[in-house]
């Protein structure tokens, strides 16, 4: 009970175990199993953590008797449902592990429930039985005026190490859920009065910031990118291209696989590598989405060549760039050279 806010009803047992067909709890001693009540029709408030988080994997360990119902609302908003869901054949949101639905009355009688997610699965172990949930979410994100940029994500639920979510979003908080509007960070909250829960085990582990994780990759790429250019170095420079790339022309209307550029380019290559030529390339960045696998970077390119005895020519390009993480890294999959544009463009994206 030391990682959460002080609140009647919740208990610290030792043992609990179910009186089978009653749905209800037997408890034994004192200890650290948390329980909310013995039996239905009995109630305690929400559980909530005394700390707030942001993105965040949470692990634990409960027990539900049969036909009872809680929740774990992560940053106190977004409900992922626990339920004695053992059996059923087709499970819906409102099952162990789905994305419980939001609730809005202005939508009319009737159609008042949205947007729940079912588990891909149904996990769940017979009631009495004890359990394990695994979630790894992804706080929405927001701008510097408050807008919401990114919805809440919840990266992946395992329950009873099944797979029942994998990078579902949640457009704002679930029904019930104890603190209103979306946020960046909140705490963990456990619904307490639906019906009896056990806690056996809970632990939080913060999760690093995930944008700034895939920016810090991605400077790398780019660094390695220019590198390959300014050294000549066809192979790094050709292994940092998805073998499926894509190259768009906005000049030229047109657009044809990555591979052609790379076979038209790779004398230049050879020249840079041998000393007839100079190269360079650089990047400055106007805008930067994306999530751990994908990316989306358009910015300005500043290409400059000078070959012996000549002066430098430099291009200024805007472009579009996506690109995709897999297990050897990151990877370009579509390059979008839009058009020309001037040495102010490329200043105006200048880091401060």
């Amino acid at each position: 009970m030391e990682n959460f806010r002080p609140v009647s009803g919740w208990r610290s047992v030792g043992s609990v175990r179910e009186t089978e067909g009653k749905g209800e709890f037997a408890l034994d001693g004192e200890g650290k199993v948390l329980v909310n009540a013995e039996r239905r029709g009995e109630k305690a408030p929400y559980l909530l953590t005394k700390e707030e988080f942001g993105d965040i994997r949470i692990e634990l360990e409960f027990m539900v008797p049969k036909g009872s119902n809680a929740g774990v609302y992560v940053a106190g908003r977004y409900e992922v449902q626990i339920l004695d869901s053992f059996g059923r054949g087709k499970p819906g949101s409102g099952d162990l592990g789905g994305i419980y639905q939001r609730w809005d009355p202005s939508r009319g009688k009737g159609r008042e429930g949205f947007g729940g997610i079912p588990p891909l699965v149904n996990a769940a172990k017979p009631p009495g039985e004890w359990q394990t949930m695994e979630i790894v979410f992804r706080a929405p994100r927001f701008d510097a005026d408050g807008k919401k940029t990114r919805d809440a994500t919840f990266e992946k639920v395992l329950i009873n190490g099944k797979l029942v979510h994998d990078s579902v979003g949640v457009t704002g908080p679930t029904r019930s859920a104890p603190l209103e509007g979306d946020a960046a960070q909140g705490p963990i909250a456990i619904q307490g009065d639906h019906g009896p829960v056990a806690i056996r085990s809970f632990k939080v582990t913060p999760l690093p910031d995930l944008d700034a994780t895939r920016l810090a990759e991605l400077d790398a790429y780019w660094a390695e990118v220019s590198r390959a250019v300014n050294t000549g170095d066809f192979e790094a420079y050709k292994a940092t291209c998805h073998p499926e790339a894509v190259l768009v022309s906005g000049s030229k209307k047109v657009s044809y696989p990555l591979s052609q550029a790379l076979a038209r380019w790779r004398q230049e290559f050879i020249d840079t590598k041998a000393g007839l030529i100079k190269a360079s390339v650089d990047f400055r960045f106007a805008h930067r989405y994306g999530d751990a696998k994908t990316a989306h970077e358009s910015g300005v390119f500043l290409y400059t060549q000078q070959k012996q005895g000549g002066e430098p020519v430099s291009e200024y390009v805007a472009f579009e760039a996506l690109l995709v993480k897999g297990d050897d890294g990151w990877k370009i999959l579509m390059e979008y050279q839009k058009e020309a544009v001037t040495e102010a463009d490329w200043k105006a994206l200048e880091s401060d």
